[in-house]
């Protein structure tokens, strides 16, 4: 996607298949480089956001080195960028005990609840988001989310019934919690400069209306409503 400033706070924003870039962004922490999956870097800034994401199917046992690797990766980062907005997000595979081989590829007993890894997995996690302010401590992202999934026939879909909805780093936070924090950081304190809230104008059907409606907990885009002068 592009876009082109119009008057006020109102962008235009049209795809452009020569500004695509799929490649991960390398950004400079205080230690070492870190690839992060996401990234919104701002001219004149630099890196402003990003979200690094994980999947684990198999070997929940492996867990154990994502809790050592997370906190680290997130000091990396701060230490150089303390504004960097950072989210973290989990995909971890619904698996019951009763549908697989081996115990260690299990995250869930024969009656559907979590097995104690997911469970202290899920608690570490939960102990690792919400920084809120710059001199918050460097080893806690912005944001966290988990999110399990369960393999069907044809795809996968979200399995709703953990975390549980009031979890802290229930998935349905994850997204809403990165804009405020990002709108606090760089928007707020520079209303009227380059870092200003802005409203978008996209040709019919670029959206869908609603995003992330398949995991029952959608959000709107930030889109010109229509009610000020459109961008010509």
């Amino acid at each position: 996607m592009e876009s082109k400033p119009g008057a006020k706070n109102r962008y235009s924003l049209s795809y452009s298949k020569a500004a695509e870039n799929p490649s991960e962004q390398s950004v400079l922490g205080g230690m070492k480089y870190k690839n992060v999956d996401v990234t919104v870097v701002i001219p004149g800034i630099g890196p402003a956001l990003g979200i690094s994401a994980k999947s684990t199917g198999s070997a929940f046992r492996n867990l154990t080195n994502r809790m050592e690797e997370a906190p680290g990766d997130c000091v990396n980062i701060h230490m150089m960028y303390p504004g960097f907005v950072f989210g973290f997000l989990h995909l971890i595979k619904f698996a019951k005990t009763t549908e697989v081989e081996s115990p260690n590829d299990a995250s869930f007993d024969a009656q559907n609840k979590p097995l104690e890894s997911i469970v202290r997995y899920h608690n570490a996690l939960s102990a690792l988001t919400g920084r809120a302010a710059i001199t918050d401590p460097q080893m806690r992202y912005e944001s966290v989310g988990m999110l399990v999934y369960r393999c069907v026939a044809g795809g996968a879909v979200v399995w709703s019934e953990y975390p549980a909805l009031d979890s802290p780093i229930h998935y349905s936070k994850f997204f809403q919690k990165l804009y405020d924090t990002y709108d606090l950081r760089y928007a707020y304190p520079d209303s009227n400069g380059r870092n200003h809230r802005k409203q978008w104008n996209v040709p019919a059907g670029t959206f869908a209306e609603k995003i992330d409606s398949i995991t029952g907990c959608s959000w709107e885009p930030r889109l010109n409503t229509g009610d000020e002068e459109q961008v010509p």
